[in-house]
């Protein structure tokens, strides 16, 4: 880029329109821009970066202070750029807004800002300055930081690299550079390496939960070992624990329900051999009763027949009649004894259907205790998580609440930043009063001095007397005397005239000094404003093309936004976290609950199996009765009672009306058969029953039969609650390691994803133990800061004679981030020492030395873009004659191919150096002109 032409108009000191033919100063060489101080040579530099950029080339002027205070009140506010790129011509035009006087009436008006871009082609303009700042930068090829530190190197701006700090120096590179990329890296490696972190040891709880709730026996060969298991446990070690232990718990298992069902089986053949000795036993005690029965019967039996002889006519009836009443009578009593065992077997079966209720609803119960622990189950796996949720928002409510602290922070330095900029208006009102003041009394002054030079001709003309000689010419004669005008001001009047032009100088001086100051706090709390904006919220306030306007009422938008952002941002986390505890205590509280359940199901499985086995007892006593009820039933001679009893009551009837003088005789006799028919009958029945139930009548006795029966049950009661243990500990357990296993396994990919990216979070973080603290950052800027010192250093031995030598240094120890401390070399004397210890001079050389060197390498990083102009302001006023001229040298060598290197300073001995000039003068009515010398 080659500035060709530059039109100022009521710009800076510039009151009218001021045109610089900068095409005429060449191609190549140095030129210098030298003039009164404070006339305005850095505003030529200020409307160049203004034109290009929308910005002053140090970055401290707006557009309400580009308007010249001297300019008339119809001359407008601009600046006008003819520049040349790559043999193309483009022309930038460019206005601020600003305030100036009314050109009718009184008060001010506002002028609104404005920018046109012309090509060189039939392209349409660009418009608005925004567009065109952009449209510029693309043909350029640089931003404005780049385009300040490549072409325009401003006042003041030489030491500001060579003297910063490692933050101060790497906060330059990273606008320079653009290598904020590189530090969001670093947080996000970050980020994600804490967060990995966090889920590590909640990974580790859930392993070490899992188990602490293995079930084993106190003497298992393995119980130290299961009871030593945690987190810390090599998952194959563990595994192989666990399986073992669930292979001997299984094995048990299958062991105690395979004693279980032999035990069940030896317990049923038991019961049965019981049952038929009981009934054995019964017989033959009903038997030797019967038969002691028969034997008494038979000689009364005898002696009723002997006595029944006698009535031999009425004894075979008699005989017959007592005979059917004796069998009605003992019909009766086994109805009797039959409505006794209906009785007990009715007992026995509703006792059997109340015990088969009873154990329904246990395993009713068992049922429900089943699905109530599988739905803890499954909403404990759903809570899982609740404790990592809870830890990861209590970390994200205190970086809240640390946004929040640092958002207020910044609208209290907006409010403060706003006051300064205020108290800097108001300074510049009573500024711009003053030097209206300044100016009328200046006016005055030179009106009154005017009119009193003018009054000197006939002040003169008043001492003149005819033959004396004229003081002026000569002459003795007279013809015609001046005269003295009546408006003529006197001599006192002029002295006053001029101290009032004085006090209003005094006056103005003061009052810029106040504004230069106010304005100077005022940028310096935007600037901090700025900065701090930009690190809390680059995203609102940079953007690819450079920084974003920052405006008070824009500003404060954007932190009511933030504001409220945060606020629902914190509400949103706080109802999270509520949610995350109240699952938290949900979870225990259903921990809780599956403990209680677990040791509630072998109570209810053993009531479930004795009311089974009570059942099974009351029905087995009920079939025995039936049977019984079914014999007695069918022996009896008629189907019901009453029919039985009316036979009886015919039989009596029959006798009452054949009994006669026999009736004593032959009842006695009636009585004996029948007794003796009945004892007889009872022993037949008894015998035939026991013939019968002789084949299931074990050997042993009933007595070893119910030992042995007791013994079983206890064996089979042992074993199901054996059972019932090692199935209450082999469920759980194998859930337990299957889960393990899964959770083992993420925690293996977990384990080794958090090495890798917490390695690299440290080596890009620059925290790694024992090494250098560089972060990813730093490393990239140190890349740059050695490219730049190799240009620099180039530059520094000529100006140095080959004394001195900039390099890069580390920090003093390995607890402090290093990486861009600068120091220098002295090759006289072999020492290396800091920067800061340089004279003025040599830290002139140096810093010049190190701004052409960052020149050089933000144009190679800007894509090798060529810069066919350079300008330098100020600073050759600290070197010596020998310093000087090593200085230009390496400044003329700069100008090779063809570049053009402008330099703005006020030291004779470069006015003599350098032929090409541009010459700036203040102008005794107010403003500044500028000659161009080649």
């Amino acid at each position: 880029m080659r500035p060709l032409r530059l039109t100022l108009s009521a710009f800076g000191p510039y009151a009218g329109e001021t045109v610089l033919e900068l095409e005429k100063l060449g191609k190549g060489g140095l030129y210098l821009v030298t003039g009164d101080t404070g006339a305005g040579k850095t505003t030529l530099f200020d409307a160049i970066t203004y034109a290009l950029y929308d910005h002053s080339s140090g970055g401290v002027r707006e557009g309400a202070m580009l308007r010249c205070k001297y300019a008339d009140p119809r001359t407008p506010t601009f600046v006008e750029l003819e520049f040349e790129v790559n043999g193309q011509r483009y022309t930038v035009r460019r206005n601020p807004e600003y305030t100036r006087p009314k050109v009718r009436g009184e008060g001010f008006t506002t002028e609104k800002a404005d920018a046109v871009l012309t090509f060189p082609d039939t392209r349409p303009p660009v418009t608005r300055a925004k567009d065109v700042t952009a449209a510029v930068m693309e043909i350029i090829g640089l931003d404005y930081s780049q385009f300040c530190q490549i072409a325009m190197i401003a006042q003041g701006q030489f030491t500001r690299l060579l003297n910063a700090s490692t933050e101060e120096r790497s906060r330059i590179f990273r606008k320079l550079f653009r290598t904020q990329r590189y530090a969001r890296l670093q947080e996000r490696l970050q980020a994600e390496s804490a967060a990995l972190s966090q889920q590590r040891t909640a990974q580790n709880a859930k392993l070490d939960s899992l188990l602490s709730g293995i079930q084993y026996a106190p003497d298992d060969p393995d119980a130290a070992a299961l009871a030593a298991l945690s987190a810390q446990t090599e998952p194959d070690a563990a595994l192989a624990l666990l399986d073992a232990l669930l292979a001997r718990q299984r094995a048990a298992q299958e062991s105690t329900a395979a004693a279980l069902k032999d035990t069940e089986a030896q317990l049923d053949a038991m019961q049965q051999q019981l049952g038929a000795a009981q009934q054995a036993r019964q017989l033959a005690e009903q038997l030797a009763a019967k038969q002691a029965d028969l034997a008494a019967a038979q000689p009364v039996l005898e002696a009723a027949r002997a006595e029944s002889s006698r009535h031999a006519g009425d004894a075979a009836q008699l005989d017959l009649l007592a005979g059917q009443a004796t069998q009605a009578k003992a019909a009766l009593a086994a109805y009797d004894e039959l409505e006794r065992l209906c009785r007990q077997q009715s007992a026995a079966r509703d006792a059997a259907q109340l015990a088969r209720a009873q154990a329904a609803q246990k395993r009713a119960q068992l049922e429900e205790l089943a699905a109530n622990l599988a739905a803890d189950e499954q909403e404990l796996d759903a809570l899982a998580d609740a404790s990592t949720r809870r830890l990861a928002l209590e970390t994200k409510e205190k970086e809240l609440a640390q946004r929040g602290t640092a958002l207020s922070t910044l609208t209290q330095r907006l409010t403060a930043c706003q006051q300064l900029a205020q108290k800097a208006h108001r300074a510049q009102e009573a500024y711009r009063a003053a030097a209206e003041a300044k100016a009328q009394a200046h006016t005055r002054r030179d009106a009154l001095d005017r009119a009193f030079l003018d009054a000197q001709a006939g002040l003169l003309a008043q001492s003149l007397t005819e033959g004396a000689p004229c003081p002026v010419c000569g002459s003795t004669h007279h013809p015609a005397k001046a005269q003295l005008p009546r408006t003529a001001p006197t001599q006192a009047q002029v002295d006053a005239a001029k101290q009032e032009a004085e006090t209003a100088d005094a006056l103005a001086q003061n009052a810029s000094a106040a504004a230069q100051s106010a304005n100077a706090a005022a940028e310096e709390a935007r600037r901090s404003l700025r900065r701090d904006a930009e690190d809390l919220l680059p995203e609102r306030f940079t953007a690819p093309d450079g920084p974003v306007q920052l405006t008070f009422k824009g500003m404060s938008a954007v932190l009511a936004e933030e504001t409220a952002a945060l606020h629902a941002a914190q509400s949103e986390c706080t109802a999270a976290l509520r949610r995350a505890a109240a699952d938290c205590t949900r979870r225990a509280a259903l921990e809780a609950d599956r403990q209680t359940r677990t040791r509630q199901r072998p109570a209810l499985e053993q009531a479930a199996s004795e009311a089974d086995r009570s059942a099974a007892a009351q029905a087995a006593q009920a079939d025995a009765l039936e049977q019984q009820i079914a014999g007695q039933r069918s022996a009896l001679p008629y189907p019901q009672r009453t029919e039985a009893q009316a036979a009886l009551d015919a039989l009596e009837a029959r006798r009452t009306v054949l009994r006669t003088g026999m009736e004593q005789a032959q009842a006695a006799l009636k009585r004996a058969e029948q007794a003796q028919a009945a004892a007889q009958a009872a022993v037949d029945a008894l015998q035939a029953q026991q013939t019968a139930a002789a084949q299931a009548v074990p050997a042993q006795p009933l007595e070893d039969l119910q030992a042995r029966q007791t013994r079983l049950t206890a064996a089979r009661s042992a074993l199901r609650e054996q059972e019932q243990q090692l199935a209450a500990q082999l469920l759980p357990n194998s859930a337990a390691a299957e889960k393990y296993r899964a959770a083992a396994a993420a925690r293996t990919q977990l384990e080794q994803r958090w090495q890798w990216v917490s390695a690299l979070a440290a080596t890009a973080g620059g925290t790694l133990t024992s090494k250098q603290k560089i972060r990813l950052e730093a490393y990239i800027q140190m890349n740059y800061l050695d490219r730049i010192l190799r240009h620099a250093n180039t530059r520094l031995m000529q100006m140095t004679a080959g004394q001195y030598e900039l390099e890069r240094i580390g920090a003093e120890n390995q607890r402090s981030q290093s990486g861009l401390d600068l120091g220098v070399i002295d090759h006289y004397n072999g020492t290396r020492r800091n920067v800061k210890t340089l004279s003025g001079g040599e830290s002139f050389k140096a810093s010049l030395a190190l701004a052409l060197g960052l020149s050089d390498e933000v144009q190679s990083a800007a894509g090798g873009i060529r810069l066919d102009t350079l300008f330098l302001d100020e600073g050759f006023g600290s070197l010596d004659e020998e310093s000087l001229e090593q200085a230009m040298r390496v400044l003329a060598g700069l100008t090779e191919g063809d570049r053009l290197v402008g330099i703005i300073s006020h030291v004779s001995a470069l006015k003599d150096r350098i032929d090409r000039q541009v010459v700036v003068r203040k102008a005794r009515t107010g403003g500044s002109t500028v000659e161009l010398i080649v």
